[in-house]
């Protein structure tokens, strides 16, 4: 035997001896920090987002909870997929919000009706001994279809909200609901819940169920706008003899009875779920724990509003199991927590998000992971942490029988620690370890290697969507004449996964676009698609153009205006309206078209979109520009539409977005919305330009003060 190969066989026996000792299923017995572990997954953006790893297939559920065990010492996740199956089954799901109704399909295909995710979680964590909780939004209830969130109308509202439409806790004026939120205040909706919730905790198997506290939201302007319903204005009233809508009153004593409400469901469903049964555990304010979290959005709102929980009663037990204390942290409310946990008899476990970071022995850690369980490292190698503690791995790895050793190498090829041939890289993307394939077609995106084109063309196929997704990037790093139809070839079968054509062709579309990579041939194989009979393709190849944007030719502009006219999919339409108002601008025949959209459509939720897409076109004409004022004009005539006795299908929502752009008109638009708001011979429409004008609501917070809330309801053209 040649000396260089009886080395590499040595090595590779070394290899393997390791592997048998660190390869296995076995769990770490104790964690190195004594402190128990969870895993929370965000599970619906796992499947969406490319930087998370996946958690959409067998093998990528198996993957990651093998990752956990064995090098993360984790013995219980949090799983947010039983929140999108519950959610699936038991919200309305707008159709007209497009985007996000194609979504919610796809996450009900994968989460419950094809895939079946949720219930391979729970087989795969319990085969490894671990316990896996459905982990579900307290607050996060939908919204009413008029709230801001991603596009109007907002996509999901729970059928409890929707049939009770008084279960959603309401300001003091009666004029606004919150997204979000069930008000807890009737009992009805208690029970409603705790049932709901018990039986899908139950009949998936999981073992217990953990409860996030913030809303995804931003239909709330300030913490004490809501929370003024019938039951609790009652209660108040009996203790302090105040109308709680019209005078001053007792905040705190109000924030209280509006906690206890929170309290009563639990304990319910506490009773529902049974003395022995699955377990109860609230994430709660790291520096306040009598109040919900903070959602992480311009620095941290409180979007469940004020709900103010007694602790102490908590912490005597039958009502949760554990209090998990989330950012931002607090050591000495932590330690507050533990020693009065501990003098109530230690009924209820007090654990904390905390990834990194000392805790007191003992005390349960709920960790953020993310790519770096991919990388093949025990967790206190800190991968992506600026302390990263990278050990070397040699290239002899590539050859090893140990999955760890060939993601430990393939994470250092990633990270320009080690350089790998193109031939090695190949043979990488093929490897039987998803983590593996994955980690080099990030390498090869990152370090383009020509040589390995043929390998990453085959990914394109790989039975995993999440590779698939990678190769699409890896194939956009080294672009060449076929790039684009390639990737438009597989984006074309819907059966390639919503995340590759919907979000990996988009990323790699638009870096194209940005490094001025994409040519004007790979544009007309898009045009040549917007005439596809297949109406997935025209979607998609509507939707690229509107990232990367359509070419402004006569041919475009016939082809969009008969998708305009013509086409059988609204969403389609949509889309074309928002593509030559981009590519086009407020040409007479763009106008003319949109004009005549608005009222000619079929659809009345296209009919706004046409309208929308019209003011955002003409907004930006010079002042002086007699197509403004005309299409100003128009605009107005427009939203008298959804006045006194309006008919219109999206009368609930579509004066929202139209309100929205006609503020894009400046002073000219708010003397429009000025003069609807006067004029009392029509309620419905100078409420809704109240709304406009002083409830904002869109795709971000419009904070105000509870001073300017109470200015704008005197403004109200009648109500007082």
């Amino acid at each position: 035997m040649p000396r260089s190969a009886g080395l590499r066989w040595c090595l590779s026996l070394l290899l393997a001896v390791g592997a048998a000792a660190s390869d296995g299923n076995s769990l770490r017995a104790n964690p190195p920090d004594g402190n128990p572990r969870t895993a929370y997954f965000t599970v619906g953006d796992a499947q969406d987002l490319l930087e998370f790893p996946p958690l959409d297939s067998q093998v990528s559920i198996a993957a990651a909870f093998d990752s956990l065990q064995e090098q993360y010492a984790v013995d219980r996740i949090w799983w947010r997929g039983g929140q999108d199956e519950i959610w699936g089954e038991e919200f309305l799901i707008r159709p007209e919000n497009r985007g996000f109704a194609r979504i919610w399909e796809w996450w009900r295909d994968l989460q419950y009706r094809r895939v079946k995710t949720n219930r391979l979680a729970v087989s795969e964590a319990h085969r490894r001994r671990q316990t896996i909780w459905l982990t579900y939004g307290l607050f996060d209830h939908g919204s009413q279809a008029a709230a801001g969130y991603s596009g109007f109308p907002y996509a999901v509202e729970d059928q409890l909200r929707v049939q009770h439409p008084e279960w959603a806790p309401v300001n003091r004026w009666g004029t606004w609901h919150q997204g979000g939120p069930l008000e807890f205040a009737y009992p009805e909706a208690r029970e409603a819940l705790a049932t709901t919730l018990a039986q899908y905790v139950k009949a998936g198997g999981y073992d217990g169920i953990a409860f996030l506290t913030y809303a995804e939201n931003f239909s709330q302007r300030y913490e004490d706008e809501f929370g003024y319903s019938p039951p609790i204005v009652e209660e108040i009233q009996r203790q302090q003899g105040v109308d709680i809508r019209r005078e001053e009153f007792d905040r705190d004593a109000w924030r209280r009875l509006r906690g206890s409400h929170v309290t009563a469901f639990l304990k319910l469903l506490k009773q529902k779920l049974g003395p022995a049964g699955p377990g109860i555990a609230v994430c709660v304010d790291g520096a306040r724990p009598d109040q919900a979290m903070k959602w992480n959005v311009d620095g941290g709102v409180r979007t469940a509003g004020n709900w103010s929980w007694s602790t102490e009663e908590w912490l005597r037990g039958g009502i949760v199991d554990e209090i998990c204390l989330f950012n931002p942290p607090d050591d000495a409310v932590r330690r507050d927590l533990i020693a009065r946990a501990r003098q109530a008899g230690e009924h209820v476990q007090i654990s904390a998000f905390r990834t990194r970071g000392d805790l007191e022995p003992g005390v349960r850690r709920v960790m953020f992971l993310g790519r770096e369980i991919e990388a093949g490292h025990p967790n206190e190698a800190w991968i992506d942490w600026p302390d990263e503690q990278l050990a070397d791995e040699p290239i002899i790895s590539l050859e090893s029988p140990n999955r760890l050793a060939r993601r430990r190498l393939l994470t250092r090829a990633l990270k320009a620690k080690v350089t790998l041939t193109a031939e090695q890289l190949s043979r990488a993307v093929q490897d039987p370890d998803l983590y593996v394939r994955r980690t080099a077609l990030r390498t090869i995106a990152q370090h383009p290697e020509p040589g390995t084109r043929a390998a990453v063309q085959g990914a394109l196929r790989d039975s995993e969507v999440t590779v698939r997704c990678l190769a699409a990037l890896a194939l956009a790093a080294m672009p060449d004449a076929q790039t684009v139809p390639l990737l438009l070839e597989r984006a074309n079968d819907p059966e390639t996964g919503f995340q590759f054509h919907s979000r990996a062709v988009v990323e790699a579309l638009k870096g194209l676009n940005s490094a001025g990579r994409l040519t004007g041939q790979d544009k007309q194989t898009l045009v040549a698609q917007l005439g596809s009979p297949a109406v997935h393709s025209r979607e998609l190849a509507l939707y690229y153009f509107t990232l990367v944007g359509a070419p402004a030719t006569p041919d475009v502009q016939k082809r969009l205006t008969r998708i305009a006219r013509d086409d059988p999919s609204p969403y389609a339409r949509e889309l074309a309206f928002v593509n030559l108002k981009s590519s086009f601008g407020a040409t007479a025949e763009v106008r003319d078209l949109l004009h005549e959209r608005m009222t000619a459509d079929r659809d009345a939720a296209v009919q706004s979109r046409a309208a929308v897409a019209l003011a955002q076109a003409h907004s930006r004409l010079p002042p002086e520009d007699p197509r403004r004022a005309e299409s100003l004009d128009w605009l107005d005539e427009f939203l008298r539409g959804y006045g006194d006795g309006t008919q219109r299908a999206d009368r609930d929502w579509g004066w929202r977005p139209l309100g929205n752009a006609l503020l894009e008109y400046g002073p000219a638009g708010r003397e429009r919305l000025e003069r609807l708001l006067a004029d009392p011979s029509n309620r419905s429409l100078s409420d809704l330009a109240w709304r406009i004008l002083f409830l904002r609501q869109g795709d971000q917070f419009f904070p105000v003060t509870e001073v300017e809330d109470r200015a704008a309801h005197a403004r109200h053209p009648w109500r007082r």
